[in-house]
């Protein structure tokens, strides 16, 4: 018996829309979870030369920090999450 391999070009037009949809949402996902944490990372660089250069006191950039933190965990977690739901 000779094994039927699926490909896109032979889905319904219904299904192709659907596995391109769901692939534009990943690559929006993907690109959103990388600049939230990219920006994180460019903040604490941000906040460590501050701190060192311009005498921020440490307990302002500790707050900082926790207040971008929590969401960042957030979109972190959503990213990542299960896709077995």
């Amino acid at each position: 018996m000779a094994k039927k391999t699926k490909t896109i070009e032979n889905l319904s037009q219904i299904d192709q829309s659907q596995i391109k949809r769901a692939e534009k949402q990943e690559g929006t996902r993907s690109f959103i979870a990388n600049v939230f944490v990219c920006s994180y990372l460019g903040i604490l660089v941000l906040l460590i030369l501050l701190s060192t250069f311009k005498k921020l006191p440490t307990d302002s950039a500790k707050d900082y920090l926790l207040a971008i933190g929590s969401p960042l965990g957030f979109i972190i977690g959503f990213y990542f999450k299960s896709g077995h739901d």
